[in-house]
């Protein structure tokens, strides 16, 4: 009987081991880089088969990739213009008049206030594309979810038999009946 149990212990250690260590392996055998949530495994199998999530999950993409491009470029002209700026002031400072260089700082100032007026359009527009972006991010989970509850449902109506578990209880009693017996 010890030998059973220790059998079955250890099956089931192995059974988790195993588990545990495909838990981040795709179906043909390859990484997903490391814990993919099952929602997300769900989803990208939903995808595969439907041609409106396809082009849904494109165009998030494209997005994302035209967003990116904006900002980087608008990142490269402010960071140009700050520099300007910043040595320039350094220039003005440098001026040993106080006349010269009040005048050289007034003129800096004069031009980065109107520089930095000219941003607020770009400032509002990254502060609504953000806030849109909340938006998609917390309608795209809703889709997930939407989308991947019925493929868990369908999962849950072929849960496995439990005969080898009612037979272990069985075997627990019968375990624990020889130990009542002996120890009267």
């Amino acid at each position: 009987m010890r030998k059973a149990s220790k059998v079955a212990a250890f099956i089931a250690v192995i059974t988790i081991a195993i588990i545990t260590l495909t838990a981040g392996i795709s179906k043909d055998g390859s990484r997903t880089g490391g814990y993919k949530d099952l929602v997300d495994e769900l989803y990208d199998i939903a995808i595969k088969q439907n041609s409106n999530l396809e082009t849904i999950e494109d165009d998030i993409e494209k997005f994302y990739k035209k967003k990116e491009d904006a900002l980087e470029k608008y990142g490269s002209y402010t960071a140009y213009n700050n520099r300007y700026y910043t040595d320039a002031k350094s220039k003005a400072n440098q001026i040993a008049d106080a006349t010269t260089k009040q005048k050289a700082l007034d003129l800096l100032n004069k031009s980065e206030g109107a520089y930095k007026t000219k941003l607020v359009d770009w400032q509002n527009t990254i502060v609504s594309l953000n806030n849109s972006e909340k938006e998609l991010n917390d309608l795209r989970n809703l889709l997930k979810i939407t989308v991947t509850e019925p493929m868990i449902q369908k999962f849950q109506g072929s849960l496995p038999e439990n005969i080898k578990l009612k037979e272990s209880s069985s075997d627990l009693q019968q375990i624990i009946l020889k130990i009542k017996a002996i120890t009267k």
